[in-house]
Parts: structure tokens; C-alpha cells; sequence
């Protein structure tokens, strides 16, 4: 017993000698549902969740289309056939305000509420009402029935309540299912208008399936049935992003953003850096001061390098107090920089530490200090 005690002393004291960088996804989430379509298949970019309605622009999409044609539509969760509309000789119009066509909708639960998923225009369904179903199950070929332009899946997500009339009820199907390995962004523009511009670069979008669409608009909340997320309390969001890092703007760039975005995760644009988003430009390095758990062995260091100020020689440093390099990162990249320190099978005496850490290669001279504590 003592010498189990000993090992595992040792191992708790063991402290910063060592760091190993691994991806850091801090303030993320991962996708609730399955995607109802192929991944071969795009959403509509042009054509958003909470964009300006095509018919009625005072009123929003209440939904994504995805540009399918008489093919294959999955269930996007496990549940129940909640009711299937069908009429084989529906043309226009439908069962739904708006003109569903035939459509079904499965009951679902998220976080102890009802969620209904609603698959519209379909030519056929595969399943029937009371039935269950299954994550990925063909449940209906899509058509262009009811009020449609052209053969598509209109996929629609409400919370709570099923009713078409159930105010703020819809939720955005982007930040709920994404093309394999894709991520999502979502971000909240203080008082920023309905409909106000969001761009992103560079381009996010994967080829194939997409075209570029280099830019999204905040949601049209006069429509009284577009909601925000519970959790994610957004305005504006991005769907099928490919992973890596990425600059928003909006309000002329008085709203600006870093982003880094990792396969499967959905990342808030508000919270993604961690540094004061005024302060950045184009010729500025930004540094954060990090404050670790000093009991902790992992933490979180940020740097934000802009094209203007990169050279190849960039790495991060870490001294102890005797100014002795202890740690050198790889080469650092224009954008964001997440580095995590991890404490590993260290062998060392000290309980406590501390250190401090800086930019090389670099005319930026500021150093930061971290303390650790066993």
C-alpha cells in the first residue's frame, strides 16, 4: 500500500517539464441528428433557416431545402411516425399552411421536449402513422409536391410542440445534423437588425457538393415562429463548414470573429477566441493571457497571428523561473493558434511552479506567466 501511495505522490507532484499540444475543443458541441439526405447532397444555401420567406419576405424560412430529386430520404432520429399525409395525386397546395404536399413527421425527444421533424414535398413515404423508426431508415422518396419550385426536401425541426402555429418552435437544421465531417458555426451580433448581412472567409463550404456561398443573414424574427437554440441562443449560424479557422464580420466590422472549427463539432463564434475582439487587425498579434486551474494539468494557450505579422520561424516558448526553455510548439499558423499543455509521466520534485511563456521569432515581446500548484 505504501509503495502504491509513493507511485502515486510522485505522479500528482510531477508537473511542467513536459507539454504535450493536442486539438483543442473548448466550447463546442457535436450534432444531435443524422443528416436526411446523402452527403453527396447540398442544402440550399441561398435559401437559409430565418431568411427573408420567397413568397412573403416580412415572414422567414421556417426550414433548409435540400436539393434532392426523387431520391432516398432517412430518418434523421430514432422515434415514432408521428402522421403521414399523403395523396398520390397531390399536386399543389397540401396539408400544411404553405403547401406541404405530402409529408410526414416523426416525434422525437431532445432534452426532455418533444422534438417533431418535419419532411415536406415528398412524392412518397415509405413508412406508416404509429410506426417506429430508426436513426437512418429510408422513411419516403422526395418529390415537388404541394407549393414546390422544383424537386426538394424541405426539412424542418420543431421543439415542443407540433403545431404550425406554436411561436417560436422552429429551430435551425443546420446546427442539429451536417455533412460527415463537416462542423457549424453560430453566434449572436448584438443588436443587429433582421436580415443583417454575416460574411465569412474564406470559403466554408465543401467541394463537392457546394457552390460558394460566402455569407449568411442574421434570422427574421418578425416571423413569429422562428426560434433560437435553447442552448446556443443564436442569431445568425453556418452549416456544412469545413474544418479549420475562419474570420466573421458584420455591422462593417464592428462585429468580427475568429474561428476555428475541428470535423463534427459546432463552435460558437462568441466564445471560440477568447480575446478581445477589438483588439484585433490585420497587423496585430494577439497574445492571451491565460488563466489556468493552478491545480489543473492541462490548459488552454491562444494566439492569434494575422497574415501580415506570420514568418516561418513563429513557435511558442515556456521558461521556468530560472529562465530555462523548457518547451518549444511547432511551428505556429496565420489565424488562430489553440495550444493545450498537458502534464505527462513527469519526473520531478517541485509542488508548485512557475512559468512563463512567449512568442519567438517575432518583434512581439510580451511574456506571460502561469502558476501551478500541486
Amino acid at each position: 500500500m505504501k509503495s502504491f501511495l509513493m507511485r502515486d505522490k510522485k505522479f500528482l507532484i510531477c508537473c511542467i517539464l513536459t507539454f504535450v499540444i493536442k486539438v483543442s475543443y473548448i466550447h463546442s458541441q457535436t450534432f444531435r441528428l443524422s443528416r436526411p439526405v446523402k452527403d453527396n447532397i447540398q442544402a440550399n444555401g441561398s435559401y437559409l433557416y430565418g431568411e427573408p420567406n420567397i413568397s412573403n419576405p416580412s415572414y422567414a424560412h421556417l426550414g433548409i431545402d435540400y436539393l434532392i430529386r426523387y431520391d432516398t430520404v432517412f430518418s434523421a432520429s430514432d422515434g415514432v411516425v408521428y402522421f403521414v399525409g399523403y395523396n398520390p395525386n397531390d399536386t399543389i397546395n397540401g396539408y400544411e399552411p404553405g403547401g406541404a404536399g405530402n409529408y410526414l413527421v416523426i416525434q422525437s425527444i431532445w432534452n426532455n421536449k418533444y422534438l417533431f421533424l418535419f419532411y415536406m414535398h415528398l412524392q412518397k413515404p415509405l413508412i406508416t402513422q404509429g410506426q417506429q423508426v430508426i436513426k437512418g431508415q429510408p422513411i419516403a422518396i422526395s418529390g415537388n409536391t404541394g407549393n414546390s419550385t422544383g424537386p426538394h426536401l424541405h426539412f424542418e425541426l420543431r421543439l415542443g410542440s407540433v403545431n404550425y402555429n406554436s411561436s417560436r418552435s422552429r429551430r435551425n437544421p443546420e446546427l442539429w445534423c451536417s455533412i460527415d465531417g463537416m462542423g457549424a458555426i453560430y453566434g449572436k451580433i448584438p443588436n443587429a437588425q433582421n436580415n443583417s448581412r454575416v460574411d465569412i472567409y474564406p470559403d466554408p463550404k465543401p467541394r463537392p457538393p457546394y457552390t460558394t456561398f460566402s455569407y449568411a443573414l442574421t434570422y427574421n424574427f418578425n416571423d413569429p415562429y422562428i426560434g433560437s437554440d435553447d442552448v446556443y441562443q443564436e442569431n445568425y449560424a453556418f452549416g456544412d463548414v469545413k474544418p479549420g479557422t475562419y474570420t466573421i464580420t458584420a455591422q462593417g466590422g464592428l462585429y468580427r470573429r475568429i474561428v476555428t472549427v475541428y470535423p463534427g463539432q459546432i463552435v460558437n463564434a462568441d466564445q471560440a477566441t477568447l480575446v478581445e475582439e477589438k483588439l484585433i487587425s490585420e497587423n496585430q498579434i494577439i497574445f492571451s493571457q491565460n488563466y489556468p486551474n493552478p491545480f489543473n494539468s492541462e490548459t488552454v494557450i491562444k494566439v492569434y497571428i494575422p497574415e501580415k505579422s506570420y514568418n516561418d520561424n513563429l513557435k511558442l516558448e515556456v521558461y521556468d523561473i530560472l529562465g530555462k526553455k523548457i518547451y518549444e510548439s511547432e511551428k505556429l499558423v496565420t489565424g488562430l493558434n489553440e495550444i493545450i499543455f498537458s502534464v505527462n509521466n513527469l519526473d520531478c520534485t517541485q509542488s508548485s511552479m512557475v512559468l512563463f511563456y512567449r512568442l519567438n521569432g517575432t518583434n512581439f515581446e510580451p511574456t506571460k506567466k502561469m502558476i501551478y500548484l500541486k
